[in-house]
C-alpha cells in the first residue's frame, strides 16, 4: 500500500515536473520498486490546437494476489482549457477505480469493482463557476481473450449514480442512476 501511495503522489505531481527526463526517471523508479509480477502502465494523452488544450493522464497498476486473483487499480486526471478571444473556459476532473479480477481460465476472467469520479470543476471568464456533482459507478465485467495476444472482449454491466444536490430539477441534480450494458473489443492493431 505504501508503494501505491508513493506512486500516486508522483503521478499527481506530473503537472509540476519541468522536464520530461525527470518524469521518465520517476516512472522507472516506480517500476523498479514494484514487485516483478506487478503490471504498471502510465499513459499521457493530449490534444491541442489554437485556443484549445486538453491533457489526460492515466496510471494503471495490476497486482496479482494469487494465481487466479488480481487487483486492478487506476488513477486518472483530465484537464482542459478553451480560449476564444475574451471567452475562456477551464475544466478538470479526477478518477479512481478499484476492480478485483478473478481469472477463471486462460481466456476468461470476471471482475467486480467501483469507479469514483470527483466533482468536475468548471470555470469561465464570464463569472460563471459551477461544479458538476461527483459520481460513483459500480460494475461487473467479464473479459474473454480476443483474436490476438493482448486483445480481449469485455462485457460490462454498470450503474453510475451522481451525488444529489436537489430534490427536483435535472437528473444530475436529483442524483438519478445511469444503468449501462457495454460490449467492447480492446486491442491495438
Amino acid at each position: 500500500m505504501k508503494r501505491f501511495l508513493m506512486s500516486f503522489f508522483v503521478f499527481a505531481s506530473f503537472s509540476c515536473v519541468a522536464e520530461n527526463s525527470l518524469m521518465k526517471t520517476s516512472v522507472q523508479w516506480i517500476v523498479d520498486a514494484l514487485p516483478e509480477d506487478t503490471s504498471f502502465n502510465l499513459a499521457s494523452e493530449g490534444l491541442g490546437f489554437k485556443g484549445c488544450k486538453h491533457r489526460d493522464y492515466q496510471m494503471r497498476i495490476s497486482q496479482p494476489l494469487t494465481e487466479s486473483l488480481s487487483f486492478d487499480t487506476s488513477v486518472g486526471y483530465s484537464k482542459g482549457k478553451l480560449q476564444w478571444g475574451v471567452f475562456s473556459q477551464k475544466v478538470s476532473v479526477y478518477e479512481v477505480s478499484l476492480v478485483p479480477r478473478y481469472q477463471v481460465s486462460e481466456r476468461l476472467s470476471f471482475g467486480l469493482g467501483v469507479i469514483a469520479q470527483s466533482q468536475v470543476k468548471f470555470t469561465t471568464t464570464q463569472g460563471l463557476a459551477f461544479d458538476l456533482p461527483s459520481n460513483t459507478e459500480w460494475l461487473a465485467s467479464s473479459r474473454i481473450q480476443g483474436s490476438a495476444p493482448g486483445h480481449y472482449w469485455e462485457l460490462m454491466v454498470s450503474s453510475q449514480k451522481w451525488q444529489a444536490s436537489q430534490n427536483s430539477g435535472t437528473w444530475f441534480e436529483r442524483g438519478a442512476a445511469n444503468n449501462k450494458f457495454t460490449l467492447l473489443y480492446n486491442g491495438s492493431f
